[in-house]
């Protein structure tokens, strides 16, 4: 009962903070609130990770001015590029690395920024996809798999630079619209309208779009090259009814739903029609 009265007050109590600092400070609480909205609690490697990862080749990169962790496992077939979610690191990838390395395939797994072992506090879809330019242009991978925000980034990544190199598209529970997140942002944190509003304005300002613009559904009909979307029918995290909306306005995409499996959408039967999608 405690643990469940702090997990709901607790944030209300920060959210009244930040707007009382804003009376004072405006500009200083609404950056406030960004970097809150941007700060993963969680992700970094466990010990029970650990044995998994130093399977793979370790590999940093400096970009964007962050040290960016990949893992390699060597193969000789084409490129593949797993990008994890938010509050995850790339041991989300073990069971299905398995697989790929069974089909030989050659695997790059990315900690994104603030996640693992890569540096950084915040995160967030454009930083993710800057950073994803560069790991790009340095591996030239075939295929990007993205599970949650990182399929949103690597849909994202592929309607900004329309990338030749990349021949498929896999992601794993993507949510759709960034303007849901601000919006249970806002309710949890008991925030304002009128405060929300300058935060969606020092979003614009930071990065050119609004909350409303930012939408994986609208920039799926700029991809031009196959997909594969799957979806848990259940997903509170990436509603179903929201998500579904990808496949839609994705010219070339394959619709894969399951049930009862979870956000993580961690199964064989997913990893199974992974690996018969890169195949096909």
């Amino acid at each position: 009962m405690i643990k469940q009265f702090l997990k709901k007050y607790i944030p209300i109590l920060i959210g009244k903070k930040i707007m009382l600092q804003g009376v004072f400070n405006s500009k200083g609480a609404v950056k406030q609130a960004f970097d809150l909205f941007c700060t993963p609690r969680k992700g970094k490697i466990q010990p029970h990770e650990e044995d998994f990862l130093a399977s793979a080749d370790s590999i940093k990169i400096d970009t964007n001015g962050h040290n960016i962790q990949i893992y390699h496992w060597e193969g000789t077939g084409k490129t593949i590029l797993l990008l994890h979610g938010w509050e995850s690191n790339s041991f989300r990838w073990k069971n299905l690395v398995v697989h790929l390395k069974k089909a030989n395939f050659n695997i790059l797994a990315v900690d994104s920024p603030a996640q693992g072992q890569s540096s950084g506090k915040y995160l967030s879809v454009p930083l993710y996809t800057t950073c994803l330019k560069d790991i790009a242009e340095i591996y030239k991978p075939e295929v990007l798999i993205g599970h949650s925000l990182g399929g949103m980034t690597a849909i994202y990544y592929q309607y900004l630079v329309h990338s030749e190199t990349i021949e498929k598209i896999i992601a794993l529970g993507p949510p759709s619209e960034l303007k849901l997140f601000m919006k249970s942002f806002q309710n949890t944190l008991r925030f304002s309208d009128s405060f929300m509003k300058k935060v969606d304005d020092y979003l614009f300002n930071r990065f050119g779009f609004y909350a409303k613009d930012f939408s994986i559904a609208t920039f799926a009909k700029e991809i031009k090259k196959p997909g594969l979307l799957v979806l848990e029918k259940y997903d509170e995290l990436a509603p179903f009814e929201l998500s579904t909306k990808i496949a839609r306005n994705w010219k070339d995409c394959e619709l894969f739903t399951v049930k009862n499996i979870g956000h993580s959408l961690q199964s064989p039967e997913i990893n199974h029609k992974i690996i018969s999608f890169l195949q096909s």
